[in-house]
C-alpha cells in the first residue's frame, strides 16, 4: 500500500505514527499489540514514546544498563520499539543483540518467547559476563525492595488519580497536568519493567526445576492460582455491581481507570463512559456467585497438589530452594498486576488531561473539535502550529488509511501492508501455547472488545486477539479463552490461570479461523484448538 502524497501546500505536515526502518531489521507486533491494542495517535504516541525511557531507566537500577545508555536514541533501529502505520512494533534485533551481552540470558529464547519460533540459522548464546558485576551489586538490592516500592507507587497514584482526576480537574494549567501525567506514566512503567524481570526470572527456574524432576507437566500448574491479584478484585465487584451490592460510584472509585482499550490515551474510560460496564455487569448479574470462586479454589488445589508432587522428587535442599520459590512465584504475579494497574492510572490522568487541554484548544480557537488533540504531539500542544486543523485533518486521514491495512506480525524493515486474512471454514486445528490447564468441549464466541451488550451463554468459549485488564470479568463467565498474541507471562495468560481457566495462547490466527457459533475442543495443556463442527451460519456472523 502506498499513502497519498503530500501536495505542495501541505509538505510541512508530518506523520509522527509512521517511521522508518533499515531494510534487514527484525521487527514484530506481538508483545506491543499487547499494552497498545489499536492504532496510535500522535498524543498516543508522545506518551508512550516514554516507554523506551522507561525500559532503559530499569534496566539501568538493574545493572543491565549503564547509565549513559539511559536516553531516548533518534535513531529507531537503536531503539527497542518503534511505530509503523500506527502500530506499536518491538525491534527484535536490538533486543536480541542486548541479551547477548546479559549474563545467563539467551537471544533465541527471547525472540522464541516473543515470537513463537525462531528465524532459521540465528546463533544464540548465554550472555557475556562483563555486566556481571554491576547486576551482583544492583539487582538483589532492588529485589528486595521492589515489592514495598511498587505498594506505595500504586497507593500514591490511586490517591493522586482520585483527587486530580476522579473527583477533581487538576490545576488551572491542563497542559502541565497532561506532562505531570506522562512523567507518571514513565516512572510507572520504569517499576512495571523492573517488576516484569523476577517473575520471569522465577518461571524460568520453576519450570527448569520441574524438568530436571522430570516433572514439566507441572511447571504451569505450580505457577498458578496464588489469589489476591488486583484484577481478581475487579471481577469480583463487577458481580456485585451487576447484583446492585456495589453502587456505581463505588465501583468507580476502584476501577474507573479502566476501559476499553485501556492501554490507548485517545479511547474513555468507565470513568468517562459507563455503558460497556452495564453491558459486562449485567452478563456477571446472570450466574450464581458459586460459579466465581469454584474454579479459583479448583485451581488453587490443584496448585498446593502439584507442588506436593514436586517436593516429593527432591531432597532438602533442592526442597528449601523450591518453597522459596513457591513463596516469591505468588507475590511477583500480584506484583505484575499490580504494576500494570499503577501505569493505566497514569495513562487515564493523561486522557483527562488531553481533553481539558483540547477544550482549551477549541475555546481558543485552534481546533474545532476537542477530540482533535489527539492528532497533535505534546509538544505541538506547546505551540501549536498556525496550520493546526490542516495538519490535524491530514492525520486524521491517515488514522482512516491505517484502520484499512494490516501488518504481518513480524517483518523486516518498514512493512508492507497485506489484506486481512480471509475466513478459511477448513481449518480444523490450530497450534499455540498451552498457558493454563484443562480441557474443554464448547460454544465458540468472538469477541471485538469488552463492551458487547450480548449476554453470554453457559458452555460460551471466548475467542479474542489479545486481552487488557477491563476484559478480566469476562474470564469468569467461559469455559475457556484462546487469544491470539502472547506467551505465558502475558496478562491473559495469568488471569486464565488465576481463575482457573484453560487457555490457549498465541495461535496467530484463532479470531479468523473461528467464528461465534463454532463447536471447539480447547486444550490448555498441549496447547491445541480443535475445529469440531461448523455454526451453519458463522459466516454471516459479523462479530469482529
Amino acid at each position: 500500500m502506498t499513502m497519498n502524497a503530500l501536495t505542495p501546500a501541505a509538505a510541512e505536515l508530518s506523520d509522527p505514527v509512521h517511521g522508518w526502518s533499515e531494510p534487514d531489521r527484525f521487527w514484530t507486533l506481538a508483545n506491543t499489540s499487547e499494552v497498545t491494542p489499536g492504532i496510535l495517535t500522535a498524543l498516543d504516541w508522545s506518551v508512550w514514546d516514554n516507554f523506551e525511557l522507561a525500559v532503559r531507566a530499569a534496566w539501568c537500577q538493574l545493572g543491565i544498563m549503564q547509565p549513559d545508555e539511559v536516553h531516548l536514541p533518534s535513531d529507531p533501529n537503536l531503539r527497542q520499539t518503534y511505530v509503523f502505520y500506527g502500530r506499536h512494533a518491538l525491534n527484535v534485533d536490538y533486543v536480541r543483540d542486548f541479551m547477548g551481552a546479559v549474563p545467563g540470558a539467551s537471544p533465541n529464547d527471547f525472540e522464541r518467547d516473543v515470537c513463537g519460533t525462531v528465524r532459521p540459522d540465528m546463533q544464540d548464546g548465554k550472555g557475556s559476563p562483563r555486566r556481571v558485576p554491576a547486576m551482583l551489586v544492583k539487582l538483589p538490592r532492588v529485589f528486595r525492595r521492589n515489592s514495598s516500592e511498587l505498594e506505595r507507587s500504586y497507593s500514591e497514584m490511586v490517591d493522586w488519580w482520585r483527587r486530580d482526576v476522579l473527583h477533581g480537574v487538576g490545576s488551572d494549567d491542563p497542559l502541565a497536568d497532561l506532562h505531570e501525567a506522562a512523567r507518571r506514566f514513565r516512572e510507572t512503567m520504569t517499576l512495571h519493567i523492573r517488576t516484569r524481570t523476577f517473575p520471569q526470572g522465577v518461571q524460568g527456574a520453576l519450570v527448569g526445576m520441574a524438568d530436571k524432576a522430570g516433572r514439566g507437566d507441572l511447571s504451569l500448574t505450580v505457577f498458578s492460582a496464588y489469589g489476591e491479584v488486583s484484577e481478581s478484585a475487579l471481577a469480583d465487584d463487577m458481580w456485585a455491581l451487576g447484583r446492585e451490592q456495589l453502587t456505581m460510584a463505588e465501583f468507580l472509585e476502584r476501577h474507573g481507570y479502566y476501559g476499553p482499550d485501556e492501554g490507548m490515551v485517545w479511547t474513555s474510560s468507565w470513568r468517562e463512559d459507563q455503558t460497556p460496564l452495564l453491558a459486562l455487569a449485567r452478563s456477571m448479574a446472570a450466574r450464581p456467585t458459586h460459579e466465581l470462586g469454584s474454579r479459583a479454589t479448583s485451581a488453587r488445589e490443584a496448585r498446593l497438589d502439584a507442588e506436593a508432587q514436586l517436593l516429593a522428587t527432591m531432597g532438602p535442599l533442592k526442597r528449601k530452594l523450591a518453597r522459596f520459590l513457591f513463596s516469591q512465584a505468588g507475590q511477583q504475579v500480584r506484583n505484575l498486576e499490580l504494576g500494570k494497574a499503577s501505569y493505566h492510572i497514569a495513562l487515564d490522568g493523561c486522557r483527562a488531561a488531553a481533553r481539558r487541554v483540547g477544550a482549551d484548544l477549541v475555546a481558543r480557537g485552534f481546533v474545532d473539535d476537542p477530540e482533535d488533540v489527539f492528532f497533535l504531539t505534546i509538544d505541538e500542544l506547546g505551540a501549536p502550529p498556525t496550520h493546526v486543523r490542516e495538519l490535524v485533518e491530514f492525520r486524521r486521514a491517515r488514522r482512516l488509511e491505517y484502520h484499512s491495512v494490516e501488518l504481518p506480525m513480524t517483518f523486516y524493515g518498514v512493512p508492507e501492508p497485506v489484506p486481512a486474512p480471509e475466513y478459511d471454514p477448513n481449518i480444523t486445528e490450530l497450534v499455540g501455547i498451552g498457558a493454563s490447564g484443562g480441557v474443554v468441549e464448547g460454544r465458540a464466541r468472538l469477541a471485538g472488545d469488552a463492551d458487547e451488550d450480548e449476554l453470554f451463554e453457559d458452555g460460551d468459549i471466548l475467542v479474542c486477539r489479545i486481552t487488557n485488564p477491563s476484559w478480566t470479568p469476562l474470564f469468569t463467565l467461559v469455559e475457556a479463552v484462546v487469544i491470539d498474541i502472547g506467551s505465558t507471562a502475558s496478562h491473559g495468560a495469568i488471569v486464565a490461570r488465576e481463575l482457573g481457566v484453560p487457555c490457549v495462547i498465541n495461535t496467530g490466527n484463532g479470531t479468523r479461523a473461528i467464528r461465534t457459533g463454532d463447536r471447539i475442543r480447547v486444550d490448555g495443556t498441549a496447547g491445541i484448538v480443535t475445529i469440531l463442527e461448523r455454526f451453519a451460519d458463522a459466516a454471516d456472523r459479523s462479530d469482529l
